[in-house]
């Protein structure tokens, strides 16, 4: 996974790009706006890439996008000088109403007009579950897991997001932050470690499909706690 800059963790290029076109899905959009609010800096990465793609497009002059369409516009922003880091703000507030710290304001508003309070499900193991959406066989939902626990070794049917939003875990040598964006796959096999830092990881979750353990008794239990 490339990083959008050194101070924190995005997905690639191509999938901000095609965020900036309209093209993801609704929860992986608002993955990518919970981000902006989190690392501001990413907001600017974006706004240059949308610059770039409409000039262009513009010098394409009408005719067919050419197939090093998109290499173009990955070296221009090459080019373009790295965003200088931004602490991370406060969340807002919405309608006035004090709102959780590791809350960000497009997951608040989204949740404000959906009407989801958040009803969090133990799953045990100290994991508990709040869903959110579930929409062309993707689901979003936020995950809370207790400082230092180990998650069973797994990987995917299809694509996971996750966004962390208060404490952070490992996967090996690679540490994963509030702010940070983490994207794993069928082809990932891995094993987060929370954070033991006496604060739970909350994450905010896209996923396509479910979670496939390598332990046959966690395969067992899959469908008993539900991920």
């Amino acid at each position: 996974m490339n990083s959008t800059s050194p101070t924190f963790h995005s997905v690639d290029e191509e999938w901000l790009a095609s965020y900036s076109a309209g093209g993801l899905s609704q929860a992986k959009r608002l993955l990518i706006d919970c981000q902006t609010a989190l690392r501001p800096e990413l907001t600017d990465r974006l706004a240059a890439m949308d610059n770039v793609g409409g000039a262009l497009l513009e010098s394409a002059q009408g005719e067919a996008i050419s197939d090093n369409f998109f290499d173009r516009m990955m070296s221009k922003l090459d080019e373009l000088p790295k965003p200088a880091a931004t602490p991370i703000q406060p969340t807002a507030q919405i309608d006035g109403r004090a709102q959780k710290s590791w809350l960000p304001a497009p997951l608040a508003n989204y949740l404000e007009r959906s009407g989801n309070n958040l009803r969090w499900k133990k799953l045990g193991f100290g994991v508990e579950r709040a869903s959110i959406a579930n929409e062309n066989g993707e689901e979003l939902y936020l995950l809370k897991a207790k400082p230092g626990m180990k998650i069973p070794q797994h990987t995917h049917d299809g694509e996971e997001w996750a966004l962390i939003l208060q404490g952070g875990y490992h996967v090996g040598e690679t540490g994963y932050v509030r702010g940070d964006l983490h994207r794993e796959d069928e082809t990932c096999l891995h094993t987060p470690i929370i954070d033991d830092d006496k604060e739970a990881c909350i994450t905010l979750v896209a996923i396509e499909g479910g979670l496939k353990f390598s332990n046959p008794v966690m395969r067992l239990l899959k469908p008993v706690i539900g991920i």
